[in-house]
């Protein structure tokens, strides 16, 4: 593992910030009416994942995060710019792009974590695909997860929250 620096944290910034502005051109805002619904999408997201994080370390099914790489994975990278992704792809595209879409923007960002803090080193995906390159692919895919995953959780809780932007 890399050591965490000012320089590796203001290059993955930068880094997400490049990948914000590719996400803009789908989604160049949000409508003031999907409000509620993005910080509760970008909210939940994080929250969750960062958490999951940890405790899958724990398992031994995940590498560990540095805090300050996990923070910005799940509240920078999943809560805000795939928040907007899924905001921008969610009318427009079949679920199994929306699929490869988030999962290639995973596996380049994971790749960016990796080559900047040494994480995303584990060597296997959850003991049955050994190798480095099958886990970083296999979280990667797990990510491509997140528009059906949003999409029905949506759908679930609409009712007992108002004014959500459900499709």
């Amino acid at each position: 593992m890399h050591t965490v620096s000012p320089s590796t944290v203001l290059a993955l910034l930068l880094f997400y910030g490049a990948l914000f502005l590719v996400i803009r051109v789908i989604k160049p805002g949000i409508d003031p009416a999907e409000r509620k619904t993005a910080l509760l999408i970008g909210g939940t997201w994080a929250i969750s994942v960062f958490i999951a994080n940890y405790l899958l370390f724990r398992a031994g099914v995940m590498s560990f995060l540095p805090w300050i790489n996990n923070f910005m994975h799940t509240f920078l990278w999943i809560g805000i710019c795939l928040t907007v992704l899924y905001l921008g792809v969610r009318e427009t595209q079949p679920m199994w792009i929306q699929f490869v879409v988030f999962a290639t923007f995973s596996l380049i960002v994971k790749y960016a974590e990796q080559l900047l803090f040494g994480t995303w080193e584990h060597p296997h995906f959850f003991w049955v695909f050994q190798g480095n390159w099958t886990y970083v692919l296999g979280w990667s895919l797990a990510d491509g997860l997140y528009p059906p995953l949003t999409f029905y959780g949506l759908r679930l809780i609409r009712n007992a929250i108002p004014g959500l932007v459900v499709l």
